[in-house]
């Protein structure tokens, strides 16, 4: 494996709603075995954030609402750069979406006070997602749903997912990295398009 994969802190942003959505296929629509009693709850959710490496993966921060710049400059500096310290050398590759909020002139500060510590990868708008931190989201979801009780409130569910956040090994987070040769072929062999991986 090349150690390139072993220097980057990937990071993504998801939001969580308190009741989960249906998941129904549109042939299911109509199928009385498939309906399920609802809540009405206005779709109360918690963005998650969390960045993982090779060497350490750093608590989810739970954040209200839409995530922000403010939310950008203070995760750089209290969470992405003290991981940077975890690197030999001192030197990683910081990895993160195409959202908009990014490209803010304070998060663009943040990252130029930083520049000599961490790099950073932009990921380029509608590209094949090859983040490593995607395929651990659902099983995050999914063992967050299978508690029961389940989460009657956000900050329930908040709590709910840092603690099985902690149910995904540093050794699940290698395996991903090392992953990502495998990944990019099929990318490649599909041209950029959809892929099952």
């Amino acid at each position: 494996m090349s150690d390139d994969r072993k220097y980057v802190i990937w990071s993504d942003e998801l939001s969580f709603t308190l009741f989960p959505t249906s998941g129904r296929t549109p042939k299911e629509a109509y199928n009385p075995e498939c309906h399920v009693t609802v809540v009405r709850h206005g779709h109360r959710s918690v963005v998650i954030w969390v960045a993982i490496s090779w060497y350490s993966a750093v608590p989810l921060i739970a954040l209200r609402g839409r995530i922000t710049a403010s939310d950008c400059v203070h995760i750089l500096g209290n969470r992405v750069y003290p991981m940077v310290r975890m690197f030999p050398n001192n030197d990683a590759i910081f990895q993160y979406g195409s959202s908009p909020i990014l490209t803010a002139r304070s998060v663009q500060s943040r990252f130029d006070e930083y520049e000599d510590a961490l790099q950073h990868l932009p990921w380029p708008a509608q590209s094949p997602d090859l983040n490593v931190i995607e395929p651990p989201w659902p099983v995050l979801e999914s063992r967050a749903r299978s508690r029961f009780p389940s989460p009657s409130s956000v900050k329930q569910l908040e709590d709910v997912l840092r603690e099985k956040r902690h149910s995904i090994t540093l050794a699940t987070v290698q395996n991903l990295c090392e992953s990502i040769p495998r990944k990019t072929q099929v990318v490649l062999q599909a041209n950029g398009g959809p892929t099952l991986y």
